[in-house]
């Protein structure tokens, strides 16, 4: 063998020595491990996933959709924890999922993939509907209805506009209430409310979104009643007739009016009081009906409410 050629072949042994031990530098200097120990439970709308951290991760990214989506076209949800419930799943569907370990922002894991969950069949099959009344401007009320019949409770996560759902805040309502309360909201600041009815522990039907603007209005009143406190309608011998309701918040005063013709619209005879009732003297038989509305602090009125026929 010339010299030229030994030359040749150790030059050659060397580059090939030096490529191996890059690769392998850039291999063990990804110290991000794979998440491990993956275990899942089902349930109709939801999949809780519980698994390993893998080596250094500090926070998981989970990528999911229906089985066989592309990965990289799927929802993604980020968590500290090693453990999540991916909560806006459709009932006996099958999903694919992708956990990957994040240790940094430039250095992460192989995804880990989780093949074929399917949810279970769900037997909370109604309508989940919200409305949102804010007669403080320290309280706002979410009125919950749910048309399949009776249920356990209602949940609901919220946050502002836009937000992921996963990321916001989650509350559980009372055994079979259908009032929610939520203090402190920023005022004039719009937010998603998705909401969602469970029938049974682990049995809900899916999360429907609602959005609603922190704005306090002046309630409408609610329950009217009137009767007779003394006296007959009779002409020439007046009645004295009561008149209540009820109202939600404290607005400032209430306006009472009472027409002749139950047709009539409100505002030709009217009243004032600050209380949720009144009593009006020499009432006679040409009134028929009466509406009343609540006037609030800010000058703003609310609407009317009737009219209750006497």
């Amino acid at each position: 063998m010339s010299f030229k050629s030994t030359v040749f072949i150790v030059l050659l042994s060397l580059l090939v020595f030096m490529g191996c031990s890059r690769d392998e530098g850039q291999s063990s200097s990804n110290n991000c491990g794979k998440v491990t120990n993956v275990t899942f439970q089902t349930n109709p709308s939801s999949v809780v996933l519980n698994f390993g951290a893998g080596g250094n991760a500090n926070s998981f990214k989970i990528e999911y959709g229906v089985t066989g989506f592309a990965q990289g076209s799927g929802k993604l949800v980020t968590t500290s924890n090693t453990f999540i419930e991916i909560v806006d799943l459709s009932p006996s569907t099958t999903y694919d999922f992708y956990i990957t370990g994040i240790c940094s922002s430039s250095e992460s894991s192989a995804p880990y993939k989780l093949s074929s969950v399917t949810t279970q069949q769900s037997n909370c099959k109604g309508t989940t509907t919200a409305q949102f009344y804010q007669y403080d401007p320290s309280q706002m009320i979410m009125q919950i209805a749910y048309s399949g019949g009776s249920f356990s409770y209602h949940e609901v996560e919220f946050g502002p506009t836009g937000f992921s759902i996963g990321s916001g805040i989650r509350i559980k309502g009372g055994t079979a209430e259908n009032n929610m309360y939520f203090n402190s909201l920023e005022l004039n600041k719009t937010y998603d409310f998705y909401v969602r009815t469970f029938c049974l522990a682990g049995d809900a039907n899916a999360f429907r979104k609602f959005t609603y603007t922190a704005t306090p209005t002046c309630p409408k009143p609610f329950n009217l009643n009137s009767y007779i406190i003394s006296g007959s309608c009779n002409v020439g011998m007046g009645a004295t007739r009561g008149f209540s309701w009820s109202s939600y918040g404290s607005p400032q005063s209430y306006t009472v009016s009472i027409v002749q013709g139950v047709t009539d619209p409100p505002g030709a005879q009217t009243f004032t009081t600050s209380n949720t009732s009144i009593a009006i003297s020499n009432m006679y038989c040409n009134w028929k009906a009466f509406y009343v509305k609540a006037n609030c602090s800010n000058g703003t009125g609310g609407e009317w409410a009737g009219p209750f026929i006497f």
